[in-house]
């Protein structure tokens, strides 16, 4: 039985290869909330949610539960910074809680002595703040008036809705009401979340570069001067491949700033759209 709110910390893949600005953020922003946390041990890649694991199905319930296990044995709960990896998680957990479906993948795990039971629970970063969104609201030291923010949450933090339960996949408030507790204004929350064009990245980009762009004229209109998006993959999308100049922040990167800490430590420098704050 666990003991309060102890967490493995899942940064994935793309933040540590990178962006690890990303997770220094993430990290300052826990330790400033008193968050108990530790680095996930023997982590491995959580399978891509949607074509690798459509790929190789029961392999990617097998990496998951193995990883689940791992969290389960040290009496954990995980927390991760990805919106991908959240999916993956989250959605693997909830099939593993068939018990047919988990003695099979209990069966692949048995060569290498793990065994998952079911129970561990899987919390994305901006669910965890905003559970502790008061206290979060009532440590702000710089509050960050100057920002006009356009919301992107990402897709994989909201479909399928009753699976991840984060928040609605239709006029989601979650994002938005962290972003206005840390004085930033909101001046685009979509009723409809649009995808950011980075699956196709790769792919078809002609049509991915297309629906980029057509976001970020819809944020500018809005009159946003940044775009907020708690995914790193929406966050590549922004930063690297839009021609409009319009600046992204990481979800902790705004807290981070909004509990005090400088531009320098959180390592804004590495954006390729400076942030004018």
């Amino acid at each position: 039985m666990r003991v309060g709110e102890s967490y493995l910390l899942f940064a994935g893949c793309l933040i540590p290869a990178r962006l690890p600005f990303l997770e220094a953020s993430s990290r300052l922003v826990l330790d400033k909330l008193g968050v108990e946390y530790e680095p996930f041990p023997s982590a491995s890649c959580c399978v891509e949610p949607i074509g690798l694991r459509s790929l190789g199905h029961d392999s990617w319930l097998a990496v998951v539960a193995r990883m689940l296990s791992i969290a389960q044995a040290k009496r954990k709960d995980v927390l991760v910074l990805c919106n991908g990896c959240f999916m993956s998680f989250k959605e693997a957990a909830h099939q593993l809680e068939e018990e047919e479906i988990r003695n099979k993948v209990n069966q692949m795990l048995a060569p290498i002595e793990r065994r998952y039971a079911g129970g561990v629970k899987v919390r994305h970063l901006m669910e965890l703040l905003e559970g502790r969104a008061s206290r979060m609201e009532s440590m702000v030291t710089a509050p960050q008036s100057s920002l006009r923010v356009a919301l992107h949450p990402g897709c994989h933090v909201l479909r399928p809705s009753r699976v991840l339960q984060i928040d609605s996949s239709f006029s989601p408030r979650v994002l938005g009401d962290i972003a206005q507790r840390t004085g930033a204004q909101v001046v685009e929350n979509e009723d409809w979340p649009r995808c950011c064009g980075g699956p196709l990245s790769g792919v078809d980009d002609r049509i991915s570069n297309a629906i980029l762009q057509e976001d970020v004229e819809a944020f500018r209109r809005a009159g946003a001067n940044c775009i907020l998006t708690p995914c790193p993959f929406c966050f590549i999308q922004f930063d690297l491949r839009q021609k409009a100049g319009l600046p992204v922040l990481y979800l902790a990167e705004l807290v981070a700033l909004a509990l005090g800490a400088s531009a320098e430590e959180i390592g804004l420098k590495y954006h390729r759209v400076k942030v004018d704050i």
